[in-house]
């Protein structure tokens, strides 16, 4: 790899004295002249229909604005689960080629499995970064085995050792959104003994990463970047700012038959799907809205306004992203892609959770009645909810089958790229199939950048 390449010979002369020496210093990584910015906004859990412009009735403004000026792929294919995506997102390869064929926080001692990207693996940033540019990552990693996302681990596939050159975020799967646990810059835990009443990780994610590229236009005002945010929404635990969730106060109330629907007739109006296409018959495990118990509704509901919430508030941020941009003159020769690393998931069961974790446990689910009594918390700080497999349904809309599952609503989600510079055919649908192992190397095309050897594929 080019990072391990022998350092240059010194191009000099080097005499008896310095009077009798000539220095020399070897050329500086500089990327072409023109090459474009490069942003990744990568959800996680987040379903085809969740963005507005995909269906959805969750205001997106800004999402539907970047697909407005750039195109939107209706036949985008991810893997199923989350560190395999993110894995072959930044690799270019298949997620079993590159030791992730399940999360990284599992090593069953078995090839493909071991959730360490080999280091013969050239990823994303390290191949931008050997070019020239910044390479910037906030948020969520899930790429290092658990054993080694700790101080004593091996910090070898940690982000910053994969081609980073700041990182800002958490190492695992999940955390909570407004107290994050062990927070990390490059290599060290940020000391945090206390969070902001208002903080919420979402905001912090973006502030972060602008704050970063702020600072490199301080000293550079050229150098080209990677910008990869890498969300920890929607993903659970759902958890959102009270005045997010209070936008969406009743609009779940007709139950996610009637939403999922409603999502595929605007579909079809978009032109998204073709006319006539059948909405797929719903999982066992999701009952008909009509059939659950009226008393358990108004939970159901408020689960799905907190997750509503959650994708409200990253469209908010990716207007802040968009217009930080445009205020810096850079938004034109800015690519942004924005997507997810898998669909809607099914994890809830039939009633959701008001504490997820109790799944990871061990411990029973509580009865409904004992549920309905925190129905004020949910949503909120005291809550590490998940929503009812068939919210995930409705997400996942129009196809069936979930996060995990190798059906059409585990691995086909959303895809928005924006160019404004290069991208003519503005609001433009493509139909055409493209998997995640594609967009390393056409990012890699577009910013006349050569991909380095890898011996995976």
């Amino acid at each position: 790899m080019t990072m391990n390449a022998a350092p240059p010979e010194f191009g000099g002369k080097i005499g008896r004295t310095r009077e009798d020496s000539t220095p020399w210093w070897p050329a500086r990584r500089e990327a072409r002249a023109g090459a474009p910015n490069i942003v990744i906004v990568y959800m996680d859990d987040m379903g085809w229909s969740d963005p507005g412009c995909y269906g959805s009735e969750i205001e997106t403004p800004h999402i539907d604005a970047l697909a407005a000026r750039g195109v939107r792929l209706t036949h985008y294919t991810t893997h199923p689960i989350c560190s395999p995506a993110r894995a072959a997102l930044l690799t270019g390869c298949n997620a079993h080629g590159v030791g992730t064929g399940w999360l990284a926080n599992n090593h069953p001692g078995y090839p493909g499995y071991s959730g360490e990207i080999p280091l013969e693996a050239a990823t994303l940033p390290e191949t931008l970064r050997a070019a020239g540019y910044e390479t910037i990552m906030v948020g969520k990693w899930h790429n290092t085995p658990m054993a080694d996302s700790v101080p004593s681990g091996m910090k070898h596939n940690w982000p910053a050792q994969r081609g980073f050159d700041t990182f800002y975020g958490f190492m695992d799967g999940e955390t909570h959104h407004f107290f994050p646990s062990r927070l990390m810059l490059n290599n060290q835990l940020i000391p945090i003994d206390e969070y902001p009443r208002d903080y919420y990780a979402g905001d912090d994610w973006m502030a972060q990463g602008i704050r970063f590229v702020k600072e490199l236009r301080e000293s550079h005002p050229t150098k080209p970047f990677f910008l990869y945010v890498a969300n920890n929404a929607m993903h659970a635990p759902l958890q959102s700012k009270p005045s997010d969730m209070a936008k969406y106060k009743g609009r779940y109330d007709e139950g996610w038959n009637a939403l999922r629907a409603a999502r595929h007739r605007r579909q079809i109006e978009m032109g998204l799907i073709p006319a006539g296409t059948a909405l797929p018959p719903s999982d066992p495990r999701a009952p008909a809205w009509d059939d659950t118990d009226p008393q358990d509704r108004p939970l159901y509901a408020r689960h799905m306004e907190a997750y509503a919430a959650m994708l409200d508030n990253a469209d908010q941020n990716v207007g802040r992203l968009v217009a930080f941009f445009a205020t810096i003159g850079e938004l034109d020769n800015t690519i942004i892609l924005f997507s997810s690393d898998n669909g809607g998931t099914d994890a809830g069961g039939a009633h959701g959770m008001i504490n997820n974790n109790r799944r990871y446990s061990g411990l029973p689910t509580r009865p409904m009645a004992q549920e309905r009594t925190r129905l004020d918390e949910l949503g909120g700080p005291q809550s590490i909810s998940l929503y009812p497999t068939a919210w995930g349904e409705v997400s996942n809309t129009p196809f069936p089958s979930f996060k995990t599952y190798t059906g059409g609503g585990g691995r086909r989600v959303s895809f928005i790229a924006s160019w404004p510079a290069r991208l003519t055919q503005r609001g433009a649908v493509r139909r055409q199939f493209m998997h995640v192992i594609d967009v390393m190397p056409t990012l890699l095309d577009l910013a006349g950048v050569k991909r380095q050897e890898s011996s995976h594929g």
